[in-house]
Parts: structure tokens; sequence; C-alpha cells
């Protein structure tokens, strides 16, 4: 039986979050579970494992990432004990940290030759910018130490629920709280900060379209922000219900899946 309770309490059963992901024939499955942690690559066709790496790590819910940017594939998982990275064609760890919140939750974001690692629960809510060629261990204090392979890093400002996005230069974070904050890619300042004018949880991931980005209330109010840096609101519209899931964009459309409905909203602005 996998069992994806936290590990701190082993009572506290959550169920699993992480979501397989689909490469070239090829599905990656990350899981972190209580004892016999692993990740693995299994062929589309038939289901035959490709190959299984163990993972010394206690449950978490984040998605892998698969980036191929630099010619070698590489898979990203985010962690508590081992966040890292692991070859696409045979599993064999390439680089890997330890620090980060205890419950991970985001889903590592790959842009500008960086790899954007952040969560946040317990004692560290990291935010970390990894380069693509790291190797080996490159674990540090980011308050502190430096490391070469890693580009910059912040002990505190990491999401615990929402995956961040990279939109134009700046990488675009909220916590569950509702305070958004947005950070200059290549050199990790920070440059704008503030709570959000709705009031509520926020566990949808941001989406952006239009040069503008989008992030959901649980209450269905949808708070649009520019993504030039600055984090300028400049409408809430609200979807008449509770939202928790992360909207999907397709075919000049923002489709939102409510707690009654699904909701297609279109480029016109009609339902």
């Amino acid at each position: 039986m996998l069992d994806s309770g936290y590990f701190a309490v082993s009572t506290a059963q959550w169920g699993f979050g992480s979501s397989p992901v689909i490469h070239e024939g090829r599905v990656i499955v990350q899981c972190d579970v209580q004892g016999q942690s692993f990740v693995a690559s299994y062929r589309i066709a038939d289901g035959q494992e490709i190959w299984r790496t163990d993972r010394d790590e206690v449950p978490t819910w984040g998605t892998p990432t698969v980036d191929v940017t630099r010619g070698t594939g590489q898979v990203i998982l985010n962690g508590y004990r081992h966040i890292g990275a692991y070859a696409l064609e045979d599993g064999q760890p390439l680089w890997w940290l330890k620090g980060g919140g205890d419950i991970p939750v985001p889903t590592p974001v790959v842009s500008d030759g960086l790899v954007f690692i952040t969560n946040s629960h317990g004692r560290m809510r990291p935010i970390y910018a990894i380069r693509l060629d790291a190797e080996g261990d490159i674990s540090h204090d980011p308050s502190g130490s430096a490391e070469p392979h890693v580009a910059w890093s912040r002990r505190k400002g990491g999401n615990y629920m929402q995956t961040p996005i990279v939109v134009g230069g700046f990488l675009h974070t909220c916590t569950d709280a509702g305070v958004y904050a947005s950070y200059a890619v290549a050199t990790g300042k920070r440059t704008a900060r503030r709570r959000l004018s709705i009031n509520a949880g926020y566990t949808a991931s941001p989406v952006s379209g239009g040069g503008m980005l989008y992030f959901t209330a649980e209450t269905g109010e949808v708070v649009v922000l520019s993504s030039d840096g600055e984090g300028a609101e400049l409408a809430v519209n609200s979807l008449g219900e509770a939202c928790l899931a992360t909207p999907a964009i397709a075919d000049g459309m923002l489709v939102f899946r409510g707690r009654h409905h699904l909701i297609a909203i279109a480029e016109d602005g009609k339902r």
C-alpha cells in the first residue's frame, strides 16, 4: 500500500497530488510516499518499466518537470530531503540538494536557462534558481553561502500550494494567503510585493495570457495583474462559485473548473 500521509503526523492522510507526465512515448511518475519512494519511467504502449530510481524522500505532492533544452533530457523533482534532477534516459541522479519546506507541492518551472524550485511549509520557505547544467550535490544555505550552480536563492518567499510562473523576465509568486511577489529572473531582485484585493485563500496556480496574470481565489474571484514586474491590479472578475483548480488555456479561452460548473471564457469576454 502506498501511504502519502504527512511524515510528521502519520494519521494525516491527504491523498496523492503528483500528476504523471507524458514525454515522447513515456510516462514519468514521481511516487514520494512513507517508505520506498521512487521516480520511474514507463513505456506508454505497454506499461513496461524503463527505469526506476529510489529516492530517500518523505511524501511530497509535486509534479515532475521534463526539460530537454540543453540536449540532454532531465526529469526535475521538487522535494524536502531530495530536490533534484534525473537523466531522462536511464534515471541516474544528475544534481540534488536538501533544504526546503517539508510539504513540497509546487512543480519545478524552467525558463531562461534556470529551473525555479519553491516550497513553503515548516522552518523554510525557499526559492531556488538553479542552472540547468548543475551537477552533483549543490546543497547550500539560501540565506548565506554561495553555490556556483545556483544563480540566486532566497530563504523566504516561496509558495506553498501554487506553482509560480515566469512571464516577461519575472518570476511571479503568490502565497496561499494572497500575497503576490515578483522577482527579476536574472538577479532575484524583488520588484513588487502586495496583498491581492480579494481577501481569501489561493490554491490554484496563476496562468498568463495577453500580457496579464490571472490569480484565482478559492472564493471564485479572478484577480488580473500586469506581468511587467510591478503587479498592478487591473481587474477582478467573479466566476460565481468556488474554485481551487488551476485554469487551463486553449484556443483563445480560459477554462475554469469550479465547484459546480466547467466555465470557458473566450477572448471577447463571453462565456
